[in-house]
């Protein structure tokens, strides 16, 4: 689930200062103290991107991708706690409608170059209907915002791992890259909310495409018709309206990753 956008261009979305933010006031101290456009200098930029980099390899080193998350019965899920955070309840953001008789979620690889692309390998076509047809994984667990709250939630749907395992992926492949029908205002302007994670946090076993949510059919302030909902990672990567899934040789980041967000978030 998105958070709501940030208010301050610099800070989170709960108003609190970014990693990103923290490292611009220390670059400006250690570097070029007195300049007051030290962000945008191609040697701070280079800081900041060394310390992103930093923390997500870190992270990924510290929490192992495949530790399971808590489970819990399924009279434990807590709706009332559930918060539909993101472009259903910001003003000015838009949400792309699709019948779900139309939508499809489109898979696929492909090989990037300097963030574009140079090359399809494969790319396959779900409809919801097929979607519900494969094998479901079923799952009652924590949704953590970054906000400060969080619910029990019971998932159906189908293992992320188990839809990317389908085709054989190339070894340069690292990154995952989900990409949705809801469109957030930033600093760009309008752009369609998107998610990156690593490979290997995107292939935990507990990763569920969901297309249920407590029992019944999700709801458009869920994310309906799919969305991610990855109990090992913060609520923010659990992108909703998911549209694409690109499995890519690149890193490109997502809404809030490119605003300052670290690139791994993960418990």
């Amino acid at each position: 689930m998105a958070p709501r956008p940030a208010r301050q261009e610099s800070g989170a979305p709960d108003g609190r200062p970014t990693r990103r933010g923290f490292l611009r006031l220390a670059a400006s101290s250690l570097l070029m103290a007195g300049c007051t456009r030290l962000d945008e200098s191609e040697t701070a930029q280079a800081v900041l991107s060394f310390f992103d980099r930093w923390n997500h390899q870190a992270g990924l080193l510290l929490d192992s991708p495949y530790r399971l998350a808590r489970t819990y019965p399924r009279s434990a899920v807590q709706p009332e706690q559930m918060r539909p955070n993101g472009s259903v309840v910001t003003p000015g953001s838009q949400l792309i409608q699709t019948p779900e008789e139309e939508w499809t979620l489109t898979v696929g690889e492909a090989r990037l170059e300097k963030g574009r692309m140079a090359q399809t390998y494969w790319k396959d076509e779900y409809t919801l209907g097929r979607l519900r047809r494969m094998p479901a994984l079923e799952q009652t667990v924590e949704h953590v915002c970054v906000e400060g709250w969080s619910a029990i939630c019971h998932w159906k749907g189908v293992a992320l791992a188990g839809l990317l395992g389908r085709r054989p992926l190339r070894p340069g492949s690292r990154y995952v890259f989900f990409l949705c029908d809801d469109l957030m205002r930033s600093a760009r302007g309008m752009e369609r909310y998107s998610v990156t994670l690593d490979l290997a946090q995107a292939l935990h076993p507990q990763n569920v495409l969901a297309y249920d949510y407590n029992g019944e059919k999700l709801t458009s302030e869920h994310g309906a018709p799919l969305r991610l909902a990855s109990p090992v990672n913060v609520g923010w990567k659990s992108a909703k309206y998911l549209r694409y899934v690109w499995v890519l040789n690149e890193d490109m980041g997502g809404f809030w990753e490119t605003q300052g967000y670290p690139r791994y978030y993960g418990f």
